[in-house]
């Protein structure tokens, strides 16, 4: 994993639950998309997680991360976040901080020991991997769902869940994606599924929800696979321990908090 540090370094460098609605009355298009970004799966309501990431590349190669994260929701559907990595060693200590915004780019610095500073992450750069995983920038900050037209095409189940089938296109020339499509449990509006096409409407990667599991109140999804399709890489993510807590001090979320030792 000695490779991944060091390119993270030359980017840094470079960039200097809700009820179902009825059947007879089954919500719109935007109030499916409105509901998933009000859902919280990965603990933005307010939450620290601890989780391992497990790589596996087209040769079959595997490595990991583990991490902490903590999140904490400002402004509905907007949050604060902020992950320290523990593995590997070349990457202990490392952080990412990203605090999202109503209007213009978000909030998002990572720190390396190695530099012994944080710099920020442009929004040129959102569409490159987080961490070495499959899941980018823009993956983590959602920005282009939250600024998005969607179109709901019709109803399947995902294993023995209904789903409603949405299709996502971002507003902004600048997504990393030309449009998702969604596959939004009935019930409790997580996304168990998602496939997500290049800006040449070429499948380019894809997204399931292994598990899900219900703590104090909230839906996670505990495990789920993202899978680079045009590069054979996959990115397994599981939730090890979640401890809901919603008033996580704002001090946590800033630069100062980053760079602490």
């Amino acid at each position: 994993m000695r490779w991944l540090g060091a390119a993270l370094v030359a980017i840094l460098v470079t960039a200097a639950g809700s009820p179902p609605a009825s059947a007879d009355n089954p919500p719109s298009a935007t109030d499916i998309l409105n509901r998933v970004l009000d859902s919280d799966p990965w603990g933005l309501n307010g939450a620290t997680i601890t989780a391992r990431a497990t790589l596996t590349d087209k040769g079959g190669s595997k490595s990991e991360l583990s991490l902490v994260a903590k999140s904490k929701r400002y402004d509905p559907p907007l949050s604060k976040s902020i992950v320290r990595f523990s593995a590997p060693p070349d990457l202990a200590g490392a952080g990412f901080l990203q605090i999202q915004k109503r209007d213009g780019d978000d909030d998002r610095y990572l720190f390396l020991p190695e530099l012994k500073r944080s710099r920020r992450i442009a929004g040129s750069l959102r569409s490159n991997a987080f961490m070495g995983t499959d899941f980018s920038f823009a993956d983590l900050d959602r920005r282009d769902l939250r600024d998005a037209d969607a179109r709901l095409t019709g109803d399947e189940p995902v294993a023995s869940w209904p789903c409603y089938v949405v299709d996502v296109t971002p507003r902004r020339e600048d997504a990393q994606y030309s449009h998702t499509v969604m596959w939004v449990r009935k019930d409790n509006f997580l996304t168990l599924k998602t496939k997500m096409f290049d800006k040449g409407g070429v499948l380019e990667k894809t997204f399931e929800a292994l598990e899900v599991k219900r703590v104090a109140g909230h839906w996670f999804i505990s495990k789920s696979r993202m899978h680079d399709v045009q590069h054979a890489h996959t990115t397994e993510l599981v939730l090890e321990d979640i401890v809901v807590k919603a008033d996580i001090d704002d001090d946590e979320f800033t630069m100062r908090a980053l760079e602490k030792p």
